[in-house]
């Protein structure tokens, strides 16, 4: 695969944007309700359906395998303890990447090692060091490739106000207005960030895209 293709997630178009946008709304409504009704399996199937997208969100955000496992766990107990409040306001997986994100949030400020991580980081790119290789996305075509090792650490590179949306935007394949209600932020505010995190992305990894094109 081409260094080029790097910039894929900031350049081409998402494969689930027309799917998220598509009016009607949400496919999660009738196991919602049946959950909310009482019905366990139907919470299990809830559990199903977004296990594997959820915790490969946290394996972006957070970078640790481990540690997006327990974020996963955690983020489905407390739907399971507080997710009958959700009212259908937005789309259940909106509301899902809301608790997941508010989880991987709460578990770096817990760690403290974010910053020490990243310093780390540079300081092995700056010696030209070997970095270890990057969480695997079993679902990806770039599995185990150079590229998404090096794109994945440029995403954890990000400062979490951008990681966050652009992760959502580019990966996820959200909308503006879902993201939008996701981080209780104004639509005009996740644009600006996402395209800050795009213009981010470009500049850490031009080494890539430029030894790509030798």
């Amino acid at each position: 695969m081409e260094a080029s293709a790097t910039l894929s997630l900031m350049d081409t178009p998402r494969l689930g944007r027309a799917e998220a946008s598509r009016a009607g709304g949400d496919p999660d409504r009738e196991l919602v309700a049946r959950w909310q009704a009482g019905d366990g399996a139907a919470f299990e199937a809830l559990v199903r359906r977004h296990e594997t997208r959820v915790y490969r969100f946290l394996l972006r955000m957070l970078g640790d395998p481990t540690e997006a496992e327990d974020v996963a766990q955690e983020t489905f107990l407390n739907l399971h303890r507080h997710g009958r409040r959700f009212r259908g306001e937005s789309r259940f997986s909106t509301f899902v990447y809301r608790v997941a994100a508010n989880g991987a949030l709460n578990r770096r400020r817990a760690l403290g090692r974010y910053g020490a991580r990243i310093r780390r980081l540079a300081q092995r790119q700056a010696a030209g060091d070997h970095l270890p290789a990057g969480p695997r996305d079993p679902e990806s075509a770039l599995e185990g490739s150079e590229t998404d090792r090096l794109v994945q650490q440029a995403i954890l590179e990000l400062p979490p106000r951008l990681r966050l949306p652009v992760v959502l935007y580019d990966i996820e394949g959200l909308s503006y207005a879902e993201i939008a209600r996701a981080l209780e932020l104004a639509e005009g505010t996740v644009k600006s960030r996402i395209h800050r995190a795009r213009a981010t992305l470009r500049e850490l990894l031009r080494p890539v895209v430029e030894g790509g094109r030798r």
